[in-house]
């Protein structure tokens, strides 16, 4: 019953030829006051959308962005043209145990509290980790709120390990390691690439077409860096970039998967559900990186 639910959702288009598309999407965001490089890598991040001619949208965590320094920094979205989702407060991962619902539904609404003022906001929700709830208590508790405050669809379709390379880019870039550093740019790009055509490749292998896409990447050092590089690219393989409101209009993303633990790309819950053989959980963790990296020349100790 679900793949016929899916389907009258999604096959509509599935004889049209669509060229691939892609929204960017941006979590958390970063606190000034730990971090004394956020404001310029923030700046040089929306510099590169804009030299580019792209509209994204950010999903801030209070906690990730600190105080109100880090809220006006965030504020640049949208006075560029940008959208600003709600990513929570504490950044909490619904799917452990000890999380009660009632914690959650209060760490989104003071979310919503303090990014609904700022100018870009739309009422989308990204979960913190992309963990939906592992119990139905807590999943339908959230998908409630959500139709409630009249909330649309935060959720991402591409997810990537963007935060794990980061933490190698801020390694080298202390040791001063250029030559890792080069290594490593041309691993990340690979990466993102290949997790855009895996998830392309599942939706068409599940729903017989190429979704409008939202790549899931971080507000970090390494997307400061090399976000030119990585939008050339994408253009390379025959990427088009789209603003998230277009990318939200698939229908793709009107679909609740009646599966637990809930989350994850909502393409890889579709092809859970239509018994897809292979698919690794955590989607995107560490240890499938350190082949990539390998292979680039970055031996990485597990």
């Amino acid at each position: 019953m679900l793949k016929k639910i899916i389907l009258s959702f999604c096959l509509g288009l599935s004889n049209v030829a669509i060229a691939k598309s892609v929204a960017l999407s941006f979590d958390d965001g970063l606190d000034p006051s730990i971090n004394s490089e956020a404001q310029q890598i923030n700046e040089d991040i929306l510099s590169t959308l804009k030299e580019n001619k792209i509209h994204a949208i950010v999903y801030p965590s209070i906690s990730k962005i600190g105080g109100t320094e880090g809220l006006n920094i965030i504020s640049n979205w949208g006075k560029q043209g940008h959208r600003i989702g709600n990513h929570g407060n504490l950044h909490i991962n619904l799917n452990k145990n000890e999380v009660n619902l009632s914690h959650y539904l209060q760490d989104m609404q003071q979310g919503h509290q303090v990014f609904s003022s700022i100018e870009g906001f739309v009422p989308r929700y990204r979960f913190p980790f992309l963990k939906e709830g592992n119990t139905l208590e807590k999943r339908d508790g959230v998908r409630k709120w959500l139709s409630t405050h009249n909330y649309q669809s935060g959720a991402v379709s591409i997810d990537a390990s963007d935060w794990y390379y980061n933490q190698l880019f801020l390694k080298y870039q202390q040791q001063k390691d250029q030559a890792s550093l080069d290594k490593l740019k041309q691993a990340y790009i690979f990466h993102l690439l290949d997790r855009a055509k895996y998830y392309d490749d599942l939706a068409v292998q599940t729903l017989g077409r190429s979704p409008k896409h939202v790549l899931l990447l971080h507000v970090r050092a390494i997307n400061a860096a090399w976000l030119e590089d990585i939008i050339y690219s994408f253009k390379t393989e025959s990427w088009e970039f789209i603003d998230s409101d277009t990318a939200y209009q698939d229908t793709i993303y009107k679909i609740q998967p009646n599966l637990l633990p809930a989350g994850e790309s909502i393409v890889w819950n579709i092809a859970q559900i239509y018994g897809v053989k292979n698919l690794r959980y955590p989607a995107e963790d560490a240890p499938y990186e350190y082949l990539n990296l390998a292979k680039h020349g970055l031996n990485i100790e597990n």
